[in-house]
């Protein structure tokens, strides 16, 4: 029998797969683990067939050195390749959730999961700030633009197809375990990429905290309503509700698919052009930490002089 649960995430399955986790980090880090939270879809109870199993693995204090959150990330690593369901765990040392570009994660934590084991820091955590929560989710999207490994940084502007010749121009590089467990192809970056993308521009137009997947949309064509709003919440709507993150394998659907993959490299060119706009204005700001963080940033990406 594993750890006991405070909370379900919904699922037995799920349940099972987060007990078994606590279990291993429990032997491999004995009474390094401050608190397992649940997040995503399954907190809120919208989580459809093919959706993650989202978790927060928050350590006590901080990690030792470089070398400790390593071992502890390649552990919840090879956790996920045993688990029938997609596993994404975020590991963090609980003093990380008090820098500044670690605001959108600290807010996720506090105000979008829910606690299956271990005790709650979520009330400790800083209230919501507009300004420094834009800050940290504005560099969100490119997390998305680099995973797996298909570009490096500088991450060249305008950005480029990963596979222009592919079906999907690279968009299924991240795959999902199927029922019988086996790894397939999937939507899910390009759920992520558009999300993500969404959202750090709601936050730069709006200032508003962004919730999960399904509020994103709605905030979205809500709030920002621009040319890119049927991409958003289509690429929502067909992926992960119709489609289940799965590719189709109807030729209509295939093409449909292929469109709104081709459209998203698009807007993830629009988002650069308004991200290196506000990370100049930081530039400009006066405040040498958010200079610093600016210059760092802008470094990350090979603008063409202007």
């Amino acid at each position: 029998m594993g750890p006991e649960l405070i909370d379900s995430t919904g699922d037995h399955r799920c349940d099972a797969i987060t007990q078994g986790l606590i279990g291993i980090i429990d032997i491999a880090f004995p009474d390094r683990l401050r608190g397992v939270y649940l997040r995503g879809s399954r907190v809120g109870g919208t989580a459809v067939e093919g959706s993650d199993l989202d978790l927060f693995a928050i350590f006590k204090g901080q990690f030792a050195d470089r070398a400790e959150f390593d071992r502890a990330r390649r552990l919840v690593d090879h956790c996920a390749r045993l688990s029938p369901v997609l596993l994404e765990v975020i590991v963090l040392g609980e003093q990380v959730l008090t820098h500044p570009q670690a605001i959108s994660t600290a807010l996720n934590l506090k105000l979008a999961t829910r606690l299956l084991y271990g005790g709650d820091l979520r009330p400790g955590l800083p209230d919501f700030d507009a300004a420094g929560y834009l800050r940290s989710v504005i560099h969100t999207p490119l997390n998305s633009y680099l995973f797996p490994d298909q570009r490096t940084e500088p991450l060249p502007f305008p950005l480029c197809h990963i596979e222009p010749d592919g079906p999907l121009f690279g968009f299924d590089r991240w795959p999902t375990p199927d029922v019988e467990g086996i790894e397939r192809p999937s939507t899910k970056l390009l759920v992520a990429t558009v999300g993500w993308t969404a959202t750090a521009i709601i936050a730069l137009r709006t200032g508003r905290y962004v919730r999960d997947k399904g509020d994103c949309v709605a905030q979205y064509r809500q709030y920002v309503g621009d040319e890119w709003a049927e991409l958003v919440t289509r690429t929502h709507d067909l992926c992960r509700n119709h489609w289940h993150y799965r590719i189709p394998t109807d030729d209509h659907d295939r093409r449909t698919l292929r469109e709104l993959c081709d459209r998203t490299l698009q807007f993830q060119n629009h988002f650069l052009a308004l991200y290196r706009d506000f990370q100049r204005a930081e530039l400009g700001s006066g405040d040498p930490d958010r200079q610093r963080l600016a210059e760092q940033r802008l470094a990350q990406i090979a603008y063409p002089p202007s």
